[in-house]
This record gives structure tokens, sequence and C-alpha cells, in this order.
């Protein structure tokens, strides 16, 4: 058999999460959580404002205080900013704001067509299925998304960035599942839509890299994946034959 494990990105490989950009969505989930948080702490500025706060800070963190590929899971981030601004945090504050803040995003992402036919035809040919998923947000969040969609019971382990503390496209990550495999990179092959984050960090680590177009994905440093891909059905050729 030509790969012993398929490993998986999520986000626009398997579920596509920017059927509103991600500006959009943030702005909708400030919006349904801005309420809880003016209940609790009545002194704070108009929405506008707070949204405004809230997003420098959001982006200072996560551009300037991730140094290499750590990553800092949302949880960790809504602290550091109600502590910034200068909010007296209770017990479950920020577990109620984040799943507030994030239901927009959930309620309108879709499975992506041919995703759990492909998974089902990888299941039976006994080669190992693995998911390695760059997200700020809880493992939880996105388990529950992939039981929706039917896709969970294929895989045989799931690895997310906010869950181990490491990113994409460090190599640390992709070693995990590699481990979690019992492969060799050579013996695996790993499926994502980014250029710089998926098919760089995958080739880096060694797997056989595959691209799954999404429109509009630049790749300014030209990087090569080993296969280009449409749609999910194609990887039946490449796994299988």
């Amino acid at each position: 058999m030509k790969f012993k494990a398929v490993l998986f990105d999520l986000g626009s490989t398997l579920i596509e999460y920017e059927n509103h950009d991600w500006p959009t969505l943030g702005k909708m989930g400030l919006v349904n959580a801005y309420p809880y948080m003016k209940k609790i702490f009545p002194e704070l500025p108009e929405l506008s404002q707070f949204g405004e706060n809230f997003y420098r800070n959001l982006r200072y963190i996560l551009d300037n205080e991730r140094p290499g590929y750590i990553e800092i899971d949302i949880y960790n981030a809504c602290n550091r900013i109600f502590k910034r601004m200068g909010l007296a945090l209770k017990d479950g504050l920020v577990e109620e704001f984040v799943e507030l803040y994030y239901k927009p995003v959930t309620e309108q992402i879709t499975v992506i067509p041919g995703a759990v036919e492909i998974l089902s035809k990888i299941k039976k040919s006994d080669i190992t299925i693995g998911l390695v998923s760059n997200s700020i947000f809880p493992e939880k969040f996105h388990l529950e998304e992939m039981e929706n969609f039917g896709l969970r019971e294929y895989f045989d382990f799931v690895i997310f960035s906010s869950s181990v503390g490491t990113r994409k496209p460090g190599k640390d990550i992709f070693n995990m599942a590699l481990r979690n495999a019992r492969t060799e990179p050579s013996q695996a092959i790993y499926i994502g839509d980014k250029f710089d984050v998926d098919i760089y960090g995958a080739k880096n680590a060694g797997l056989v890299a595959v691209w799954k177009y999404h429109k509009g994905r630049e790749n300014p440093e030209n990087i090569e994946p080993d296969y280009s891909i449409v749609n999910l059905g194609e990887l039946e050729t490449i796994i299988l034959q």
C-alpha cells in the first residue's frame, strides 16, 4: 500500500468555515457576546469601541505573543485582553463569552462536498486517518461540528493546535501526528488548503503534500505541492490506486 497514514486539515478542507469572511464573522460574534459582557460590566464602552479594543488586542497577541510556532488558545487570549481592559474576571466568564462569540461561526459552516464519501473509502482500506488543524478555538467545538457532519467516526486521532500548544507550519505538530499514526513521514500524506501553512509545513516535515483548491489562496513563495486537487473525490486515485 502506498500510504500508511492520511492526514487532513479541517477548515476549508473538510468543513468550510469561510462562508463569510473572518472579519464579518468576528463582528457577528461580538454582536452576539456583547450583551452578556455589558450586563456584567455596565461601564463597558459601546459595542463599536469595545470591538475595536478587543480586536486590536487580539491581533497584537496573535502577531506578537506567539513566538516560533507556539499556539495561544482563545481562552488564554481573552483572559489577557480583558485584564488589559481592566475587567475583573469571575469564574466562567471567559468560557461563556467564547461560547457566545463562536456561535455565529458554527451556525454558518458547511461540510465540503465529498468529505464523508472519501473518508469512508479510505477507512475501508485500513489506512490510519488523522486530523492536524490550527485553531485558537477549543477542540470540543470542532469535535461537535465533526460529529454533526458525520466526520468524527472516521478519524483514528485528531490534533488541534489549541490543545497541544503548537501550530502548523512547525514540525512539532506534524511529528505528533506521525507518532500517533506510528508511521514514517514518507508513508504519510497530508491534505490542506493553505500553501504557507499546510503545504509548506507538511513538506518540511517530510510528508507528501496535497493542496485542496480554495478560491483566493495566495502562494507568493511558489510552494509546490506534490499533488493538487479541486474535489476531495480525486484523492481516491492518489491514495487508493
